[in-house]
C-alpha cells in the first residue's frame, strides 16, 4: 500500500484537485443569485459533493485492479447501470422537462453518468480478454453476443433522450475499439458515421418540422442551428452565453460580477458555467483551465502507451477519451460550434453524480499510473542484480 503511496502521479494529481477547487469557487459565484434560502447552499453541496469524491478517489487509488476483472462482477454492474437507466428513463418523473435522473433525498442520480465508467471497465476487460486477431474480420471482436449488455445501455440513453451522454459512451467504446488493435479503416468508418448522424441530427429534425419544443432534449439540439429563432425557450441559454463570453473579454470582468448569471442564463452553475467562467475570469482563465485538462489528459495517455498491460493501456485510453470529448462537447455547446445537450464541464460544473464518476475516472487512472511506475522500478531492479 505504501508503495503504490510513494508512486503518486502528481502530473494527474495536481491538476484535478485544482480544478476541482476552482469548479467549488465558480460553483459557489456562478449559483449564489440563483440559491434559495441561502447563497451558499450550492457551495456546501459541491464541497460535500469533492469531499465525498476524494474518498472514493482515494479507495480505488488504494485498491487492486484485478478487483475489476471478474466477469461476474463486470456482468452485474452492467445490469444495474441499465436497471437504473430504465428506470430513470420510464419511471421516474422528468427533472426540467428531461428524463434521465433518479431523485433521491437530498440528491439526484444521473445514471447515463455512471455508464461511462462501468463501459470504461467492462471494454478494458472485454479487449484484455478477446483481442481483435487480424485476419479475423471483427469475427473475434463480436461474437459471443458479448456487445448486448452495452448495447442496451447505448439504447437506453438515446432514447432518453440524452444526446450528450450518448456521444460520449459512443466515443468512449470506439476509442476503445480503436486501441484494442482493430483495423484503422473500421475505426475511421464507425468514427465518421457517429459523427455525421451526431451534428446533423439537428438539422433533419429542423427539416422534418419536428416540433422540438415538445422534447425538451430535441429542443436544446436544434437551437444551435438558428439561436435567434428560439431566443424566447430554447435559445436563450446560447444567445446569453454569446453575451457572457464577449462580456469577459480576455481578462474578465471580476469574480461575483457577472451580469448573465443574475437570470439571463438558465442554469449557470451547470453545463454553461464555462460561460460565467469566461465572463468573470476572461479567455486567459479558459485557456488555463484548458491547459490542466490537457496535462491530466496527455499524462494518462503517456502512462497508457508506456504499459504492456493490455488491460491498462486500453482502460487508461478509455478515460482520456472520456474526458476529451466531455470538454470538447461542453465547449462546443457553450460556443454553438455543437449543439446544446446537457453535458457538464469536468471538475467545473456543479453535479454529485458527475464529480463522483470524474472521481472514480481519476482514482483508475491514478492507481494505474502507480502500478506501471512500479512496474518498471521493479524492471529496473532486477536488471540491476543481474
Amino acid at each position: 500500500m505504501g508503495k503504490k503511496t510513494n508512486n503518486l502521479d502528481y502530473y494527474i494529481l495536481i491538476p484535478a484537485v485544482t480544478l476541482a477547487l476552482f469548479g467549488i469557487v465558480n460553483v459557489f459565484s456562478a449559483s449564489s443569485n440563483m440559491a434559495s434560502g441561502s447563497p451558499f447552499s450550492f457551495l456546501i453541496k459541491q464541497t460535500f459533493f469533492v469531499f465525498v469524491a476524494v474518498i472514493v478517489g482515494t479507495f480505488l487509488f488504494k485498491m487492486r485492479l484485478n478487483y475489476l476483472m471478474s466477469s461476474r462482477f463486470l456482468r452485474i454492474m452492467l445490469w444495474i447501470i441499465i436497471m437504473l437507466l430504465a428506470f430513470a428513463r420510464f419511471i421516474a418523473p422528468p427533472v426540467n422537462g428531461a428524463h434521465g435522473w433518479i431523485m433521491l433525498p437530498g440528491f439526484s442520480l444521473q445514471p447515463a453518468e455512471f455508464a461511462k465508467v462501468a463501459l470504461i471497465v467492462y471494454f478494458a476487460n472485454f479487449f484484455a480478454r478477446h483481442p481483435y486477431q487480424k485476419g479475423h474480420a471483427l469475427e473475434t471482436t463480436f461474437k459471443g453476443g458479448r456487445w448486448f449488455l452495452p448495447s442496451i445501455i447505448l439504447v437506453l440513453i438515446l432514447v432518453m433522450p440524452d444526446m450528450g451522454n450518448f456521444a460520449i459512451n459512443g466515443f468512449i467504446v470506439m476509442v476503445m475499439l480503436l486501441a484494442s488493435g482493430i483495423a484503422w479503416y473500421w475505426a475511421a468508418g464507425a468514427f465518421s458515421a457517429f459523427g455525421i448522424i451526431w451534428v446533423i441530427l439537428p438539422k433533419i429534425i429542423e427539416t422534418m418540422q419536428i416540433d422540438p419544443q415538445k422534447h425538451y432534449s430535441l429542443a436544446r439540439l436544434v437551437a444551435f442551428v438558428n439561436p435567434w429563432e428560439y431566443q424566447q425557450s430554447s435559445g436563450t441559454q446560447l444567445i446569453n452565453s454569446y453575451y457572457a463570453i464577449s462580456n469577459g473579454g480576455l481578462f474578465g470582468v471580476g469574480l461575483g460580477n457577472s451580469i448573465q448569471k443574475t437570470g439571463y442564463l438558465p442554469e449557470p452553475n451547470t453545463d454553461f458555467i464555462m460561460a460565467v467562467v469566461g465572463e468573470e475570469w476572461g479567455a486567459i482563465v479558459i485557456v488555463i483551465v484548458l491547459a490542466l485538462m490537457g496535462i491530466i489528459i496527455g499524462r494518462i495517455i503517456q502512462v497508457g502507451t508506456r504499459t504492456h498491460e493490455t488491460y491498462i493501456r486500453i482502460m487508461m485510453y478509455g478515460i482520456a477519451a472520456y474526458l476529451t470529448i466531455q470538454v470538447l462537447i461542453n465547449l462546443g455547446g457553450v460556443s454553438g460550434v455543437l449543439p446544446i445537450t446537457g453535458v457538464t464541464f469536468p471538475f467545473i460544473s456543479y453535479g454529485g453524480s458527475s464529480m463522483l464518476v470524474l472521481s472514480i475516472a481519476i482514482g483508475l487512472a491514478m492507481n494505474a499510473s502507480a502500478t506501471v511506475s512500479r512496474a518498471r522500478q521493479m524492471k529496473v531492479i532486477q536488471e540491476k542484480t543481474r
